[in-house]
């Protein structure tokens, strides 16, 4: 089912806030990869979290559940600004690699975890860039309402699991930050040029959603920053709407009914 009808375009402003956890868990012997993931933690988030708070914004951090066990002041910064959190592991696990077993225990403990903090959580997004063939099984029997890892659409839509339902808040590379940044070595000006290039094309073909997927240790830095305000700007100039995962999520829930 697409996610027809509504009148505004709906950004999906997310982040992957992983902080070192993947560093921690893969390459402790690697100083300076750590310190890239650790940018994040001194600078990056608390730029994110000033621009979003500059323009109004709420929307959905992804947080390791180790990154909320080592960091909690910064998950608090999160959630006095009336963030959402969303699950994304327990250490930015490479999901694909394990057993079910390990992997249905990762993701209970993840959500433990943010429980304790937020009360009820309602998303996931894959770390990783994949998730294994039980992934979503295993959501869907932890109760979660929405997943943001797939890329088979470019409107959300209902996944049917089983005998259960998960929403769908379909992700593409293209609109990655780490990936345009981190791996392909692009300007702040060329990546600008290119959301909007895409954000006009979904807002001509009548689509109501588009989805950016965002690390504060990768768009903090200042000039990429001053270029997501750019973005923002433009983004409210077309009428677009800012809205946290859970939201629209919850909208495709009700109107399917």
């Amino acid at each position: 089912m697409v996610f027809l009808g509504l009148i505004f375009m709906y950004v999906f402003l997310s982040f992957d806030f992983d902080a070192d956890s993947a560093e921690m868990l893969y390459y402790e012997d690697k100083p300076v990869k750590i310190s890239l993931a650790r940018f994040s933690v001194r600078k990056g988030l608390r730029r994110v979290l000033n621009l979003l708070d500059e323009f109004d914004i709420k929307t959905t951090f992804f947080v390791p559940g180790w990154v909320v066990e080592r960091y909690p002041d910064l998950i608090r910064m999160i959630m006095d600004d009336y963030h959402e959190l969303a699950m994304h592991g327990y250490r930015h696990e490479k999901l694909d690699a394990l057993e079910y077993e390990k992997e249905y225990d990762i993701h209970r403990r993840a959500k433990e975890i943010l429980s304790r903090i937020q009360g009820k959580v309602f998303g996931f997004r894959k770390p990783y860039f994949e998730i294994s063939k039980n992934t979503l099984n295993i959501l869907a029997e932890l109760g979660i309402l929405y997943d943001g890892s797939l890329m088979d659409s470019d409107e959300p839509y209902i996944l049917q699991v089983g005998n259960k339902e998960i929403i769908e808040l379909p992700v593409y590379t293209l609109l990655d930050d780490w990936i345009l940044f981190e791996e392909d070595h692009r300007s702040p000006k060329e990546v600008l040029n290119m959301w909007i290039y895409e954000l006009d094309s979904a807002i001509e073909e009548q689509l109501n959603y588009f989805c950016l997927i965002l690390h504060p240790a990768c768009i903090g830095r200042a000039s990429r920053i001053r270029m997501l305000r750019d973005f923002i700007l433009y983004a409210k100039k077309k009428h677009c709407v800012f809205s946290k995962g859970v939201e629209i999520a919850k909208k495709l829930k009700i109107r399917k009914q």
